[in-house]
């Protein structure tokens, strides 16, 4: 990559720059939601804003934890708003998710929140479907506002006139439900990748764990499940002969899935709010982990060396790690650059399984 695309990658989404620009003239107490697509924000640029009263709310822990260090009063949870008074807000502002069931949520919450002729401000490209989020939105807060194009980038002030009393269809977002398949007991909710079934990347890597398992000299007593989700990867050591597992993750609706799937185990569990196992100190015989590779982040910049980085620290001295990624992606040419040992064990034409060591 060159030096000016990783300079364009690291700059905050258009959509979000125009949320920006928009609050910058709009003095008040104003309402961030900040989920993944606030990668690159420069908070402390907002912190400065002496004109108006913002709050954050982040289900990214990266995000919260960078915005928290500008200086702004920052919530890092699974998008729920009940701290906040009723009708506190002079504007909400949000970019579309790219999940529905969050975006519907989200607006559905506007109603509670803004004051009477306040203004929910959404932004997204049209591929985000933001035409019908504006209509769903003017809909549900009874007003008729318009979309002020720039490029693919769509921006609608909406106010709070009234509340028309019937919720969009955010699929009972703050609800943890069973997963989907039957046969595998765990709950989990929107706001999880792949969050209604078993993804089939880690259902591979579920696959290769008796082939990975041959290549300890000793069973392995511990295993980090790095970028957890609802814990599945996790829920399939049961079998091993482990004493610890950490779960790990950088999303808020994951980390509740996660906790209350090993509430009972009667292995000792420790579940961590990370990002890519940044804060974790302890190493571990074993790491398993299906990275967000295939969520939008680049896997040519600080994405996969993040992963690869944490991961050696993490790893004890005799440690194997197992990673599985889309079949396109050379994580195993990027690793060669962290690990002494990196052995393809798996492929079946979608996905890959990598073994590391060092």
């Amino acid at each position: 990559m060159t030096s000016d695309h990783k300079k364009a990658s690291r700059r905050p989404d258009r959509n979000i720059t125009r949320l920006l620009d928009w609050v910058s003239t709009s003095p008040g107490q104003h309402l961030i939601v900040a989920d993944e697509n606030w990668i690159n924000v420069p908070w402390s640029q907002i912190a400065v804003d002496k004109k108006s009263q913002f709050f954050i709310v982040s289900n990214r822990y990266d995000i919260a934890r960078h915005a928290r260090h500008a200086g702004l009063i920052t919530s890092f949870n699974d998008l729920n708003f009940d701290d906040f008074p009723e009708h506190s807000f002079d504007s909400v502002l949000f970019r579309v998710s790219k999940e529905r069931a969050s975006s519907h949520h989200v607006i559905n919450q506007a109603t509670r929140l803004l004051k009477q002729k306040g203004r929910l401000v959404l932004s997204g490209g049209k591929n985000d479907g933001i035409k019908s989020y504006i209509k769903s939105a003017c809909q549900r807060l009874g007003n008729h506002a318009a979309a002020d194009k720039d490029g693919n980038s769509y921006l609608s002030e909406i106010r709070f006139l009234q509340d028309n009393l019937s919720p969009l269809d955010d699929n009972n977002y703050g609800q943890l439900r069973p997963i989907e398949d039957s046969s595998l007991k765990m709950m989990t909710k929107p706001g999880i990748f792949g969050w209604n079934k078993v993804d089939r990347g880690s259902a591979f890597l579920s696959d290769c764990i008796t082939a990975f398992s041959s290549r300890f000299m000793t069973s392995p007593n511990s295993l980090l499940d790095l970028g957890c989700g609802y814990g599945y990867l996790a829920n399939q050591a049961r079998n091993l002969s482990l004493e610890h597992i950490t779960l790990t993750d950088n999303n808020a609706a994951a980390l509740a899935a996660a906790t209350l799937n090993f509430k009972h185990s009667a292995l000792d569990i420790s579940i961590v709010a990370s990002d890519a196992g940044d804060i974790i100190q302890r190493q571990f015989d074993t790491i398993w982990c299906n990275p967000p590779f295939h969520q939008g982040f680049s896997v040519d910049g600080d994405m996969s060396s993040k992963f690869l980085v944490n991961t050696k620290r993490l790893l004890s001295p005799k440690g194997r790690a197992l990673f599985v990624v889309n079949a396109f992606i050379p994580l195993a040419d990027r690793a060669q650059k962290y690990f002494a040992s990196v052995h393809e064990i798996g492929n079946n034409g979608s996905f890959k399984v990598i073994a590391l060591g060092h």
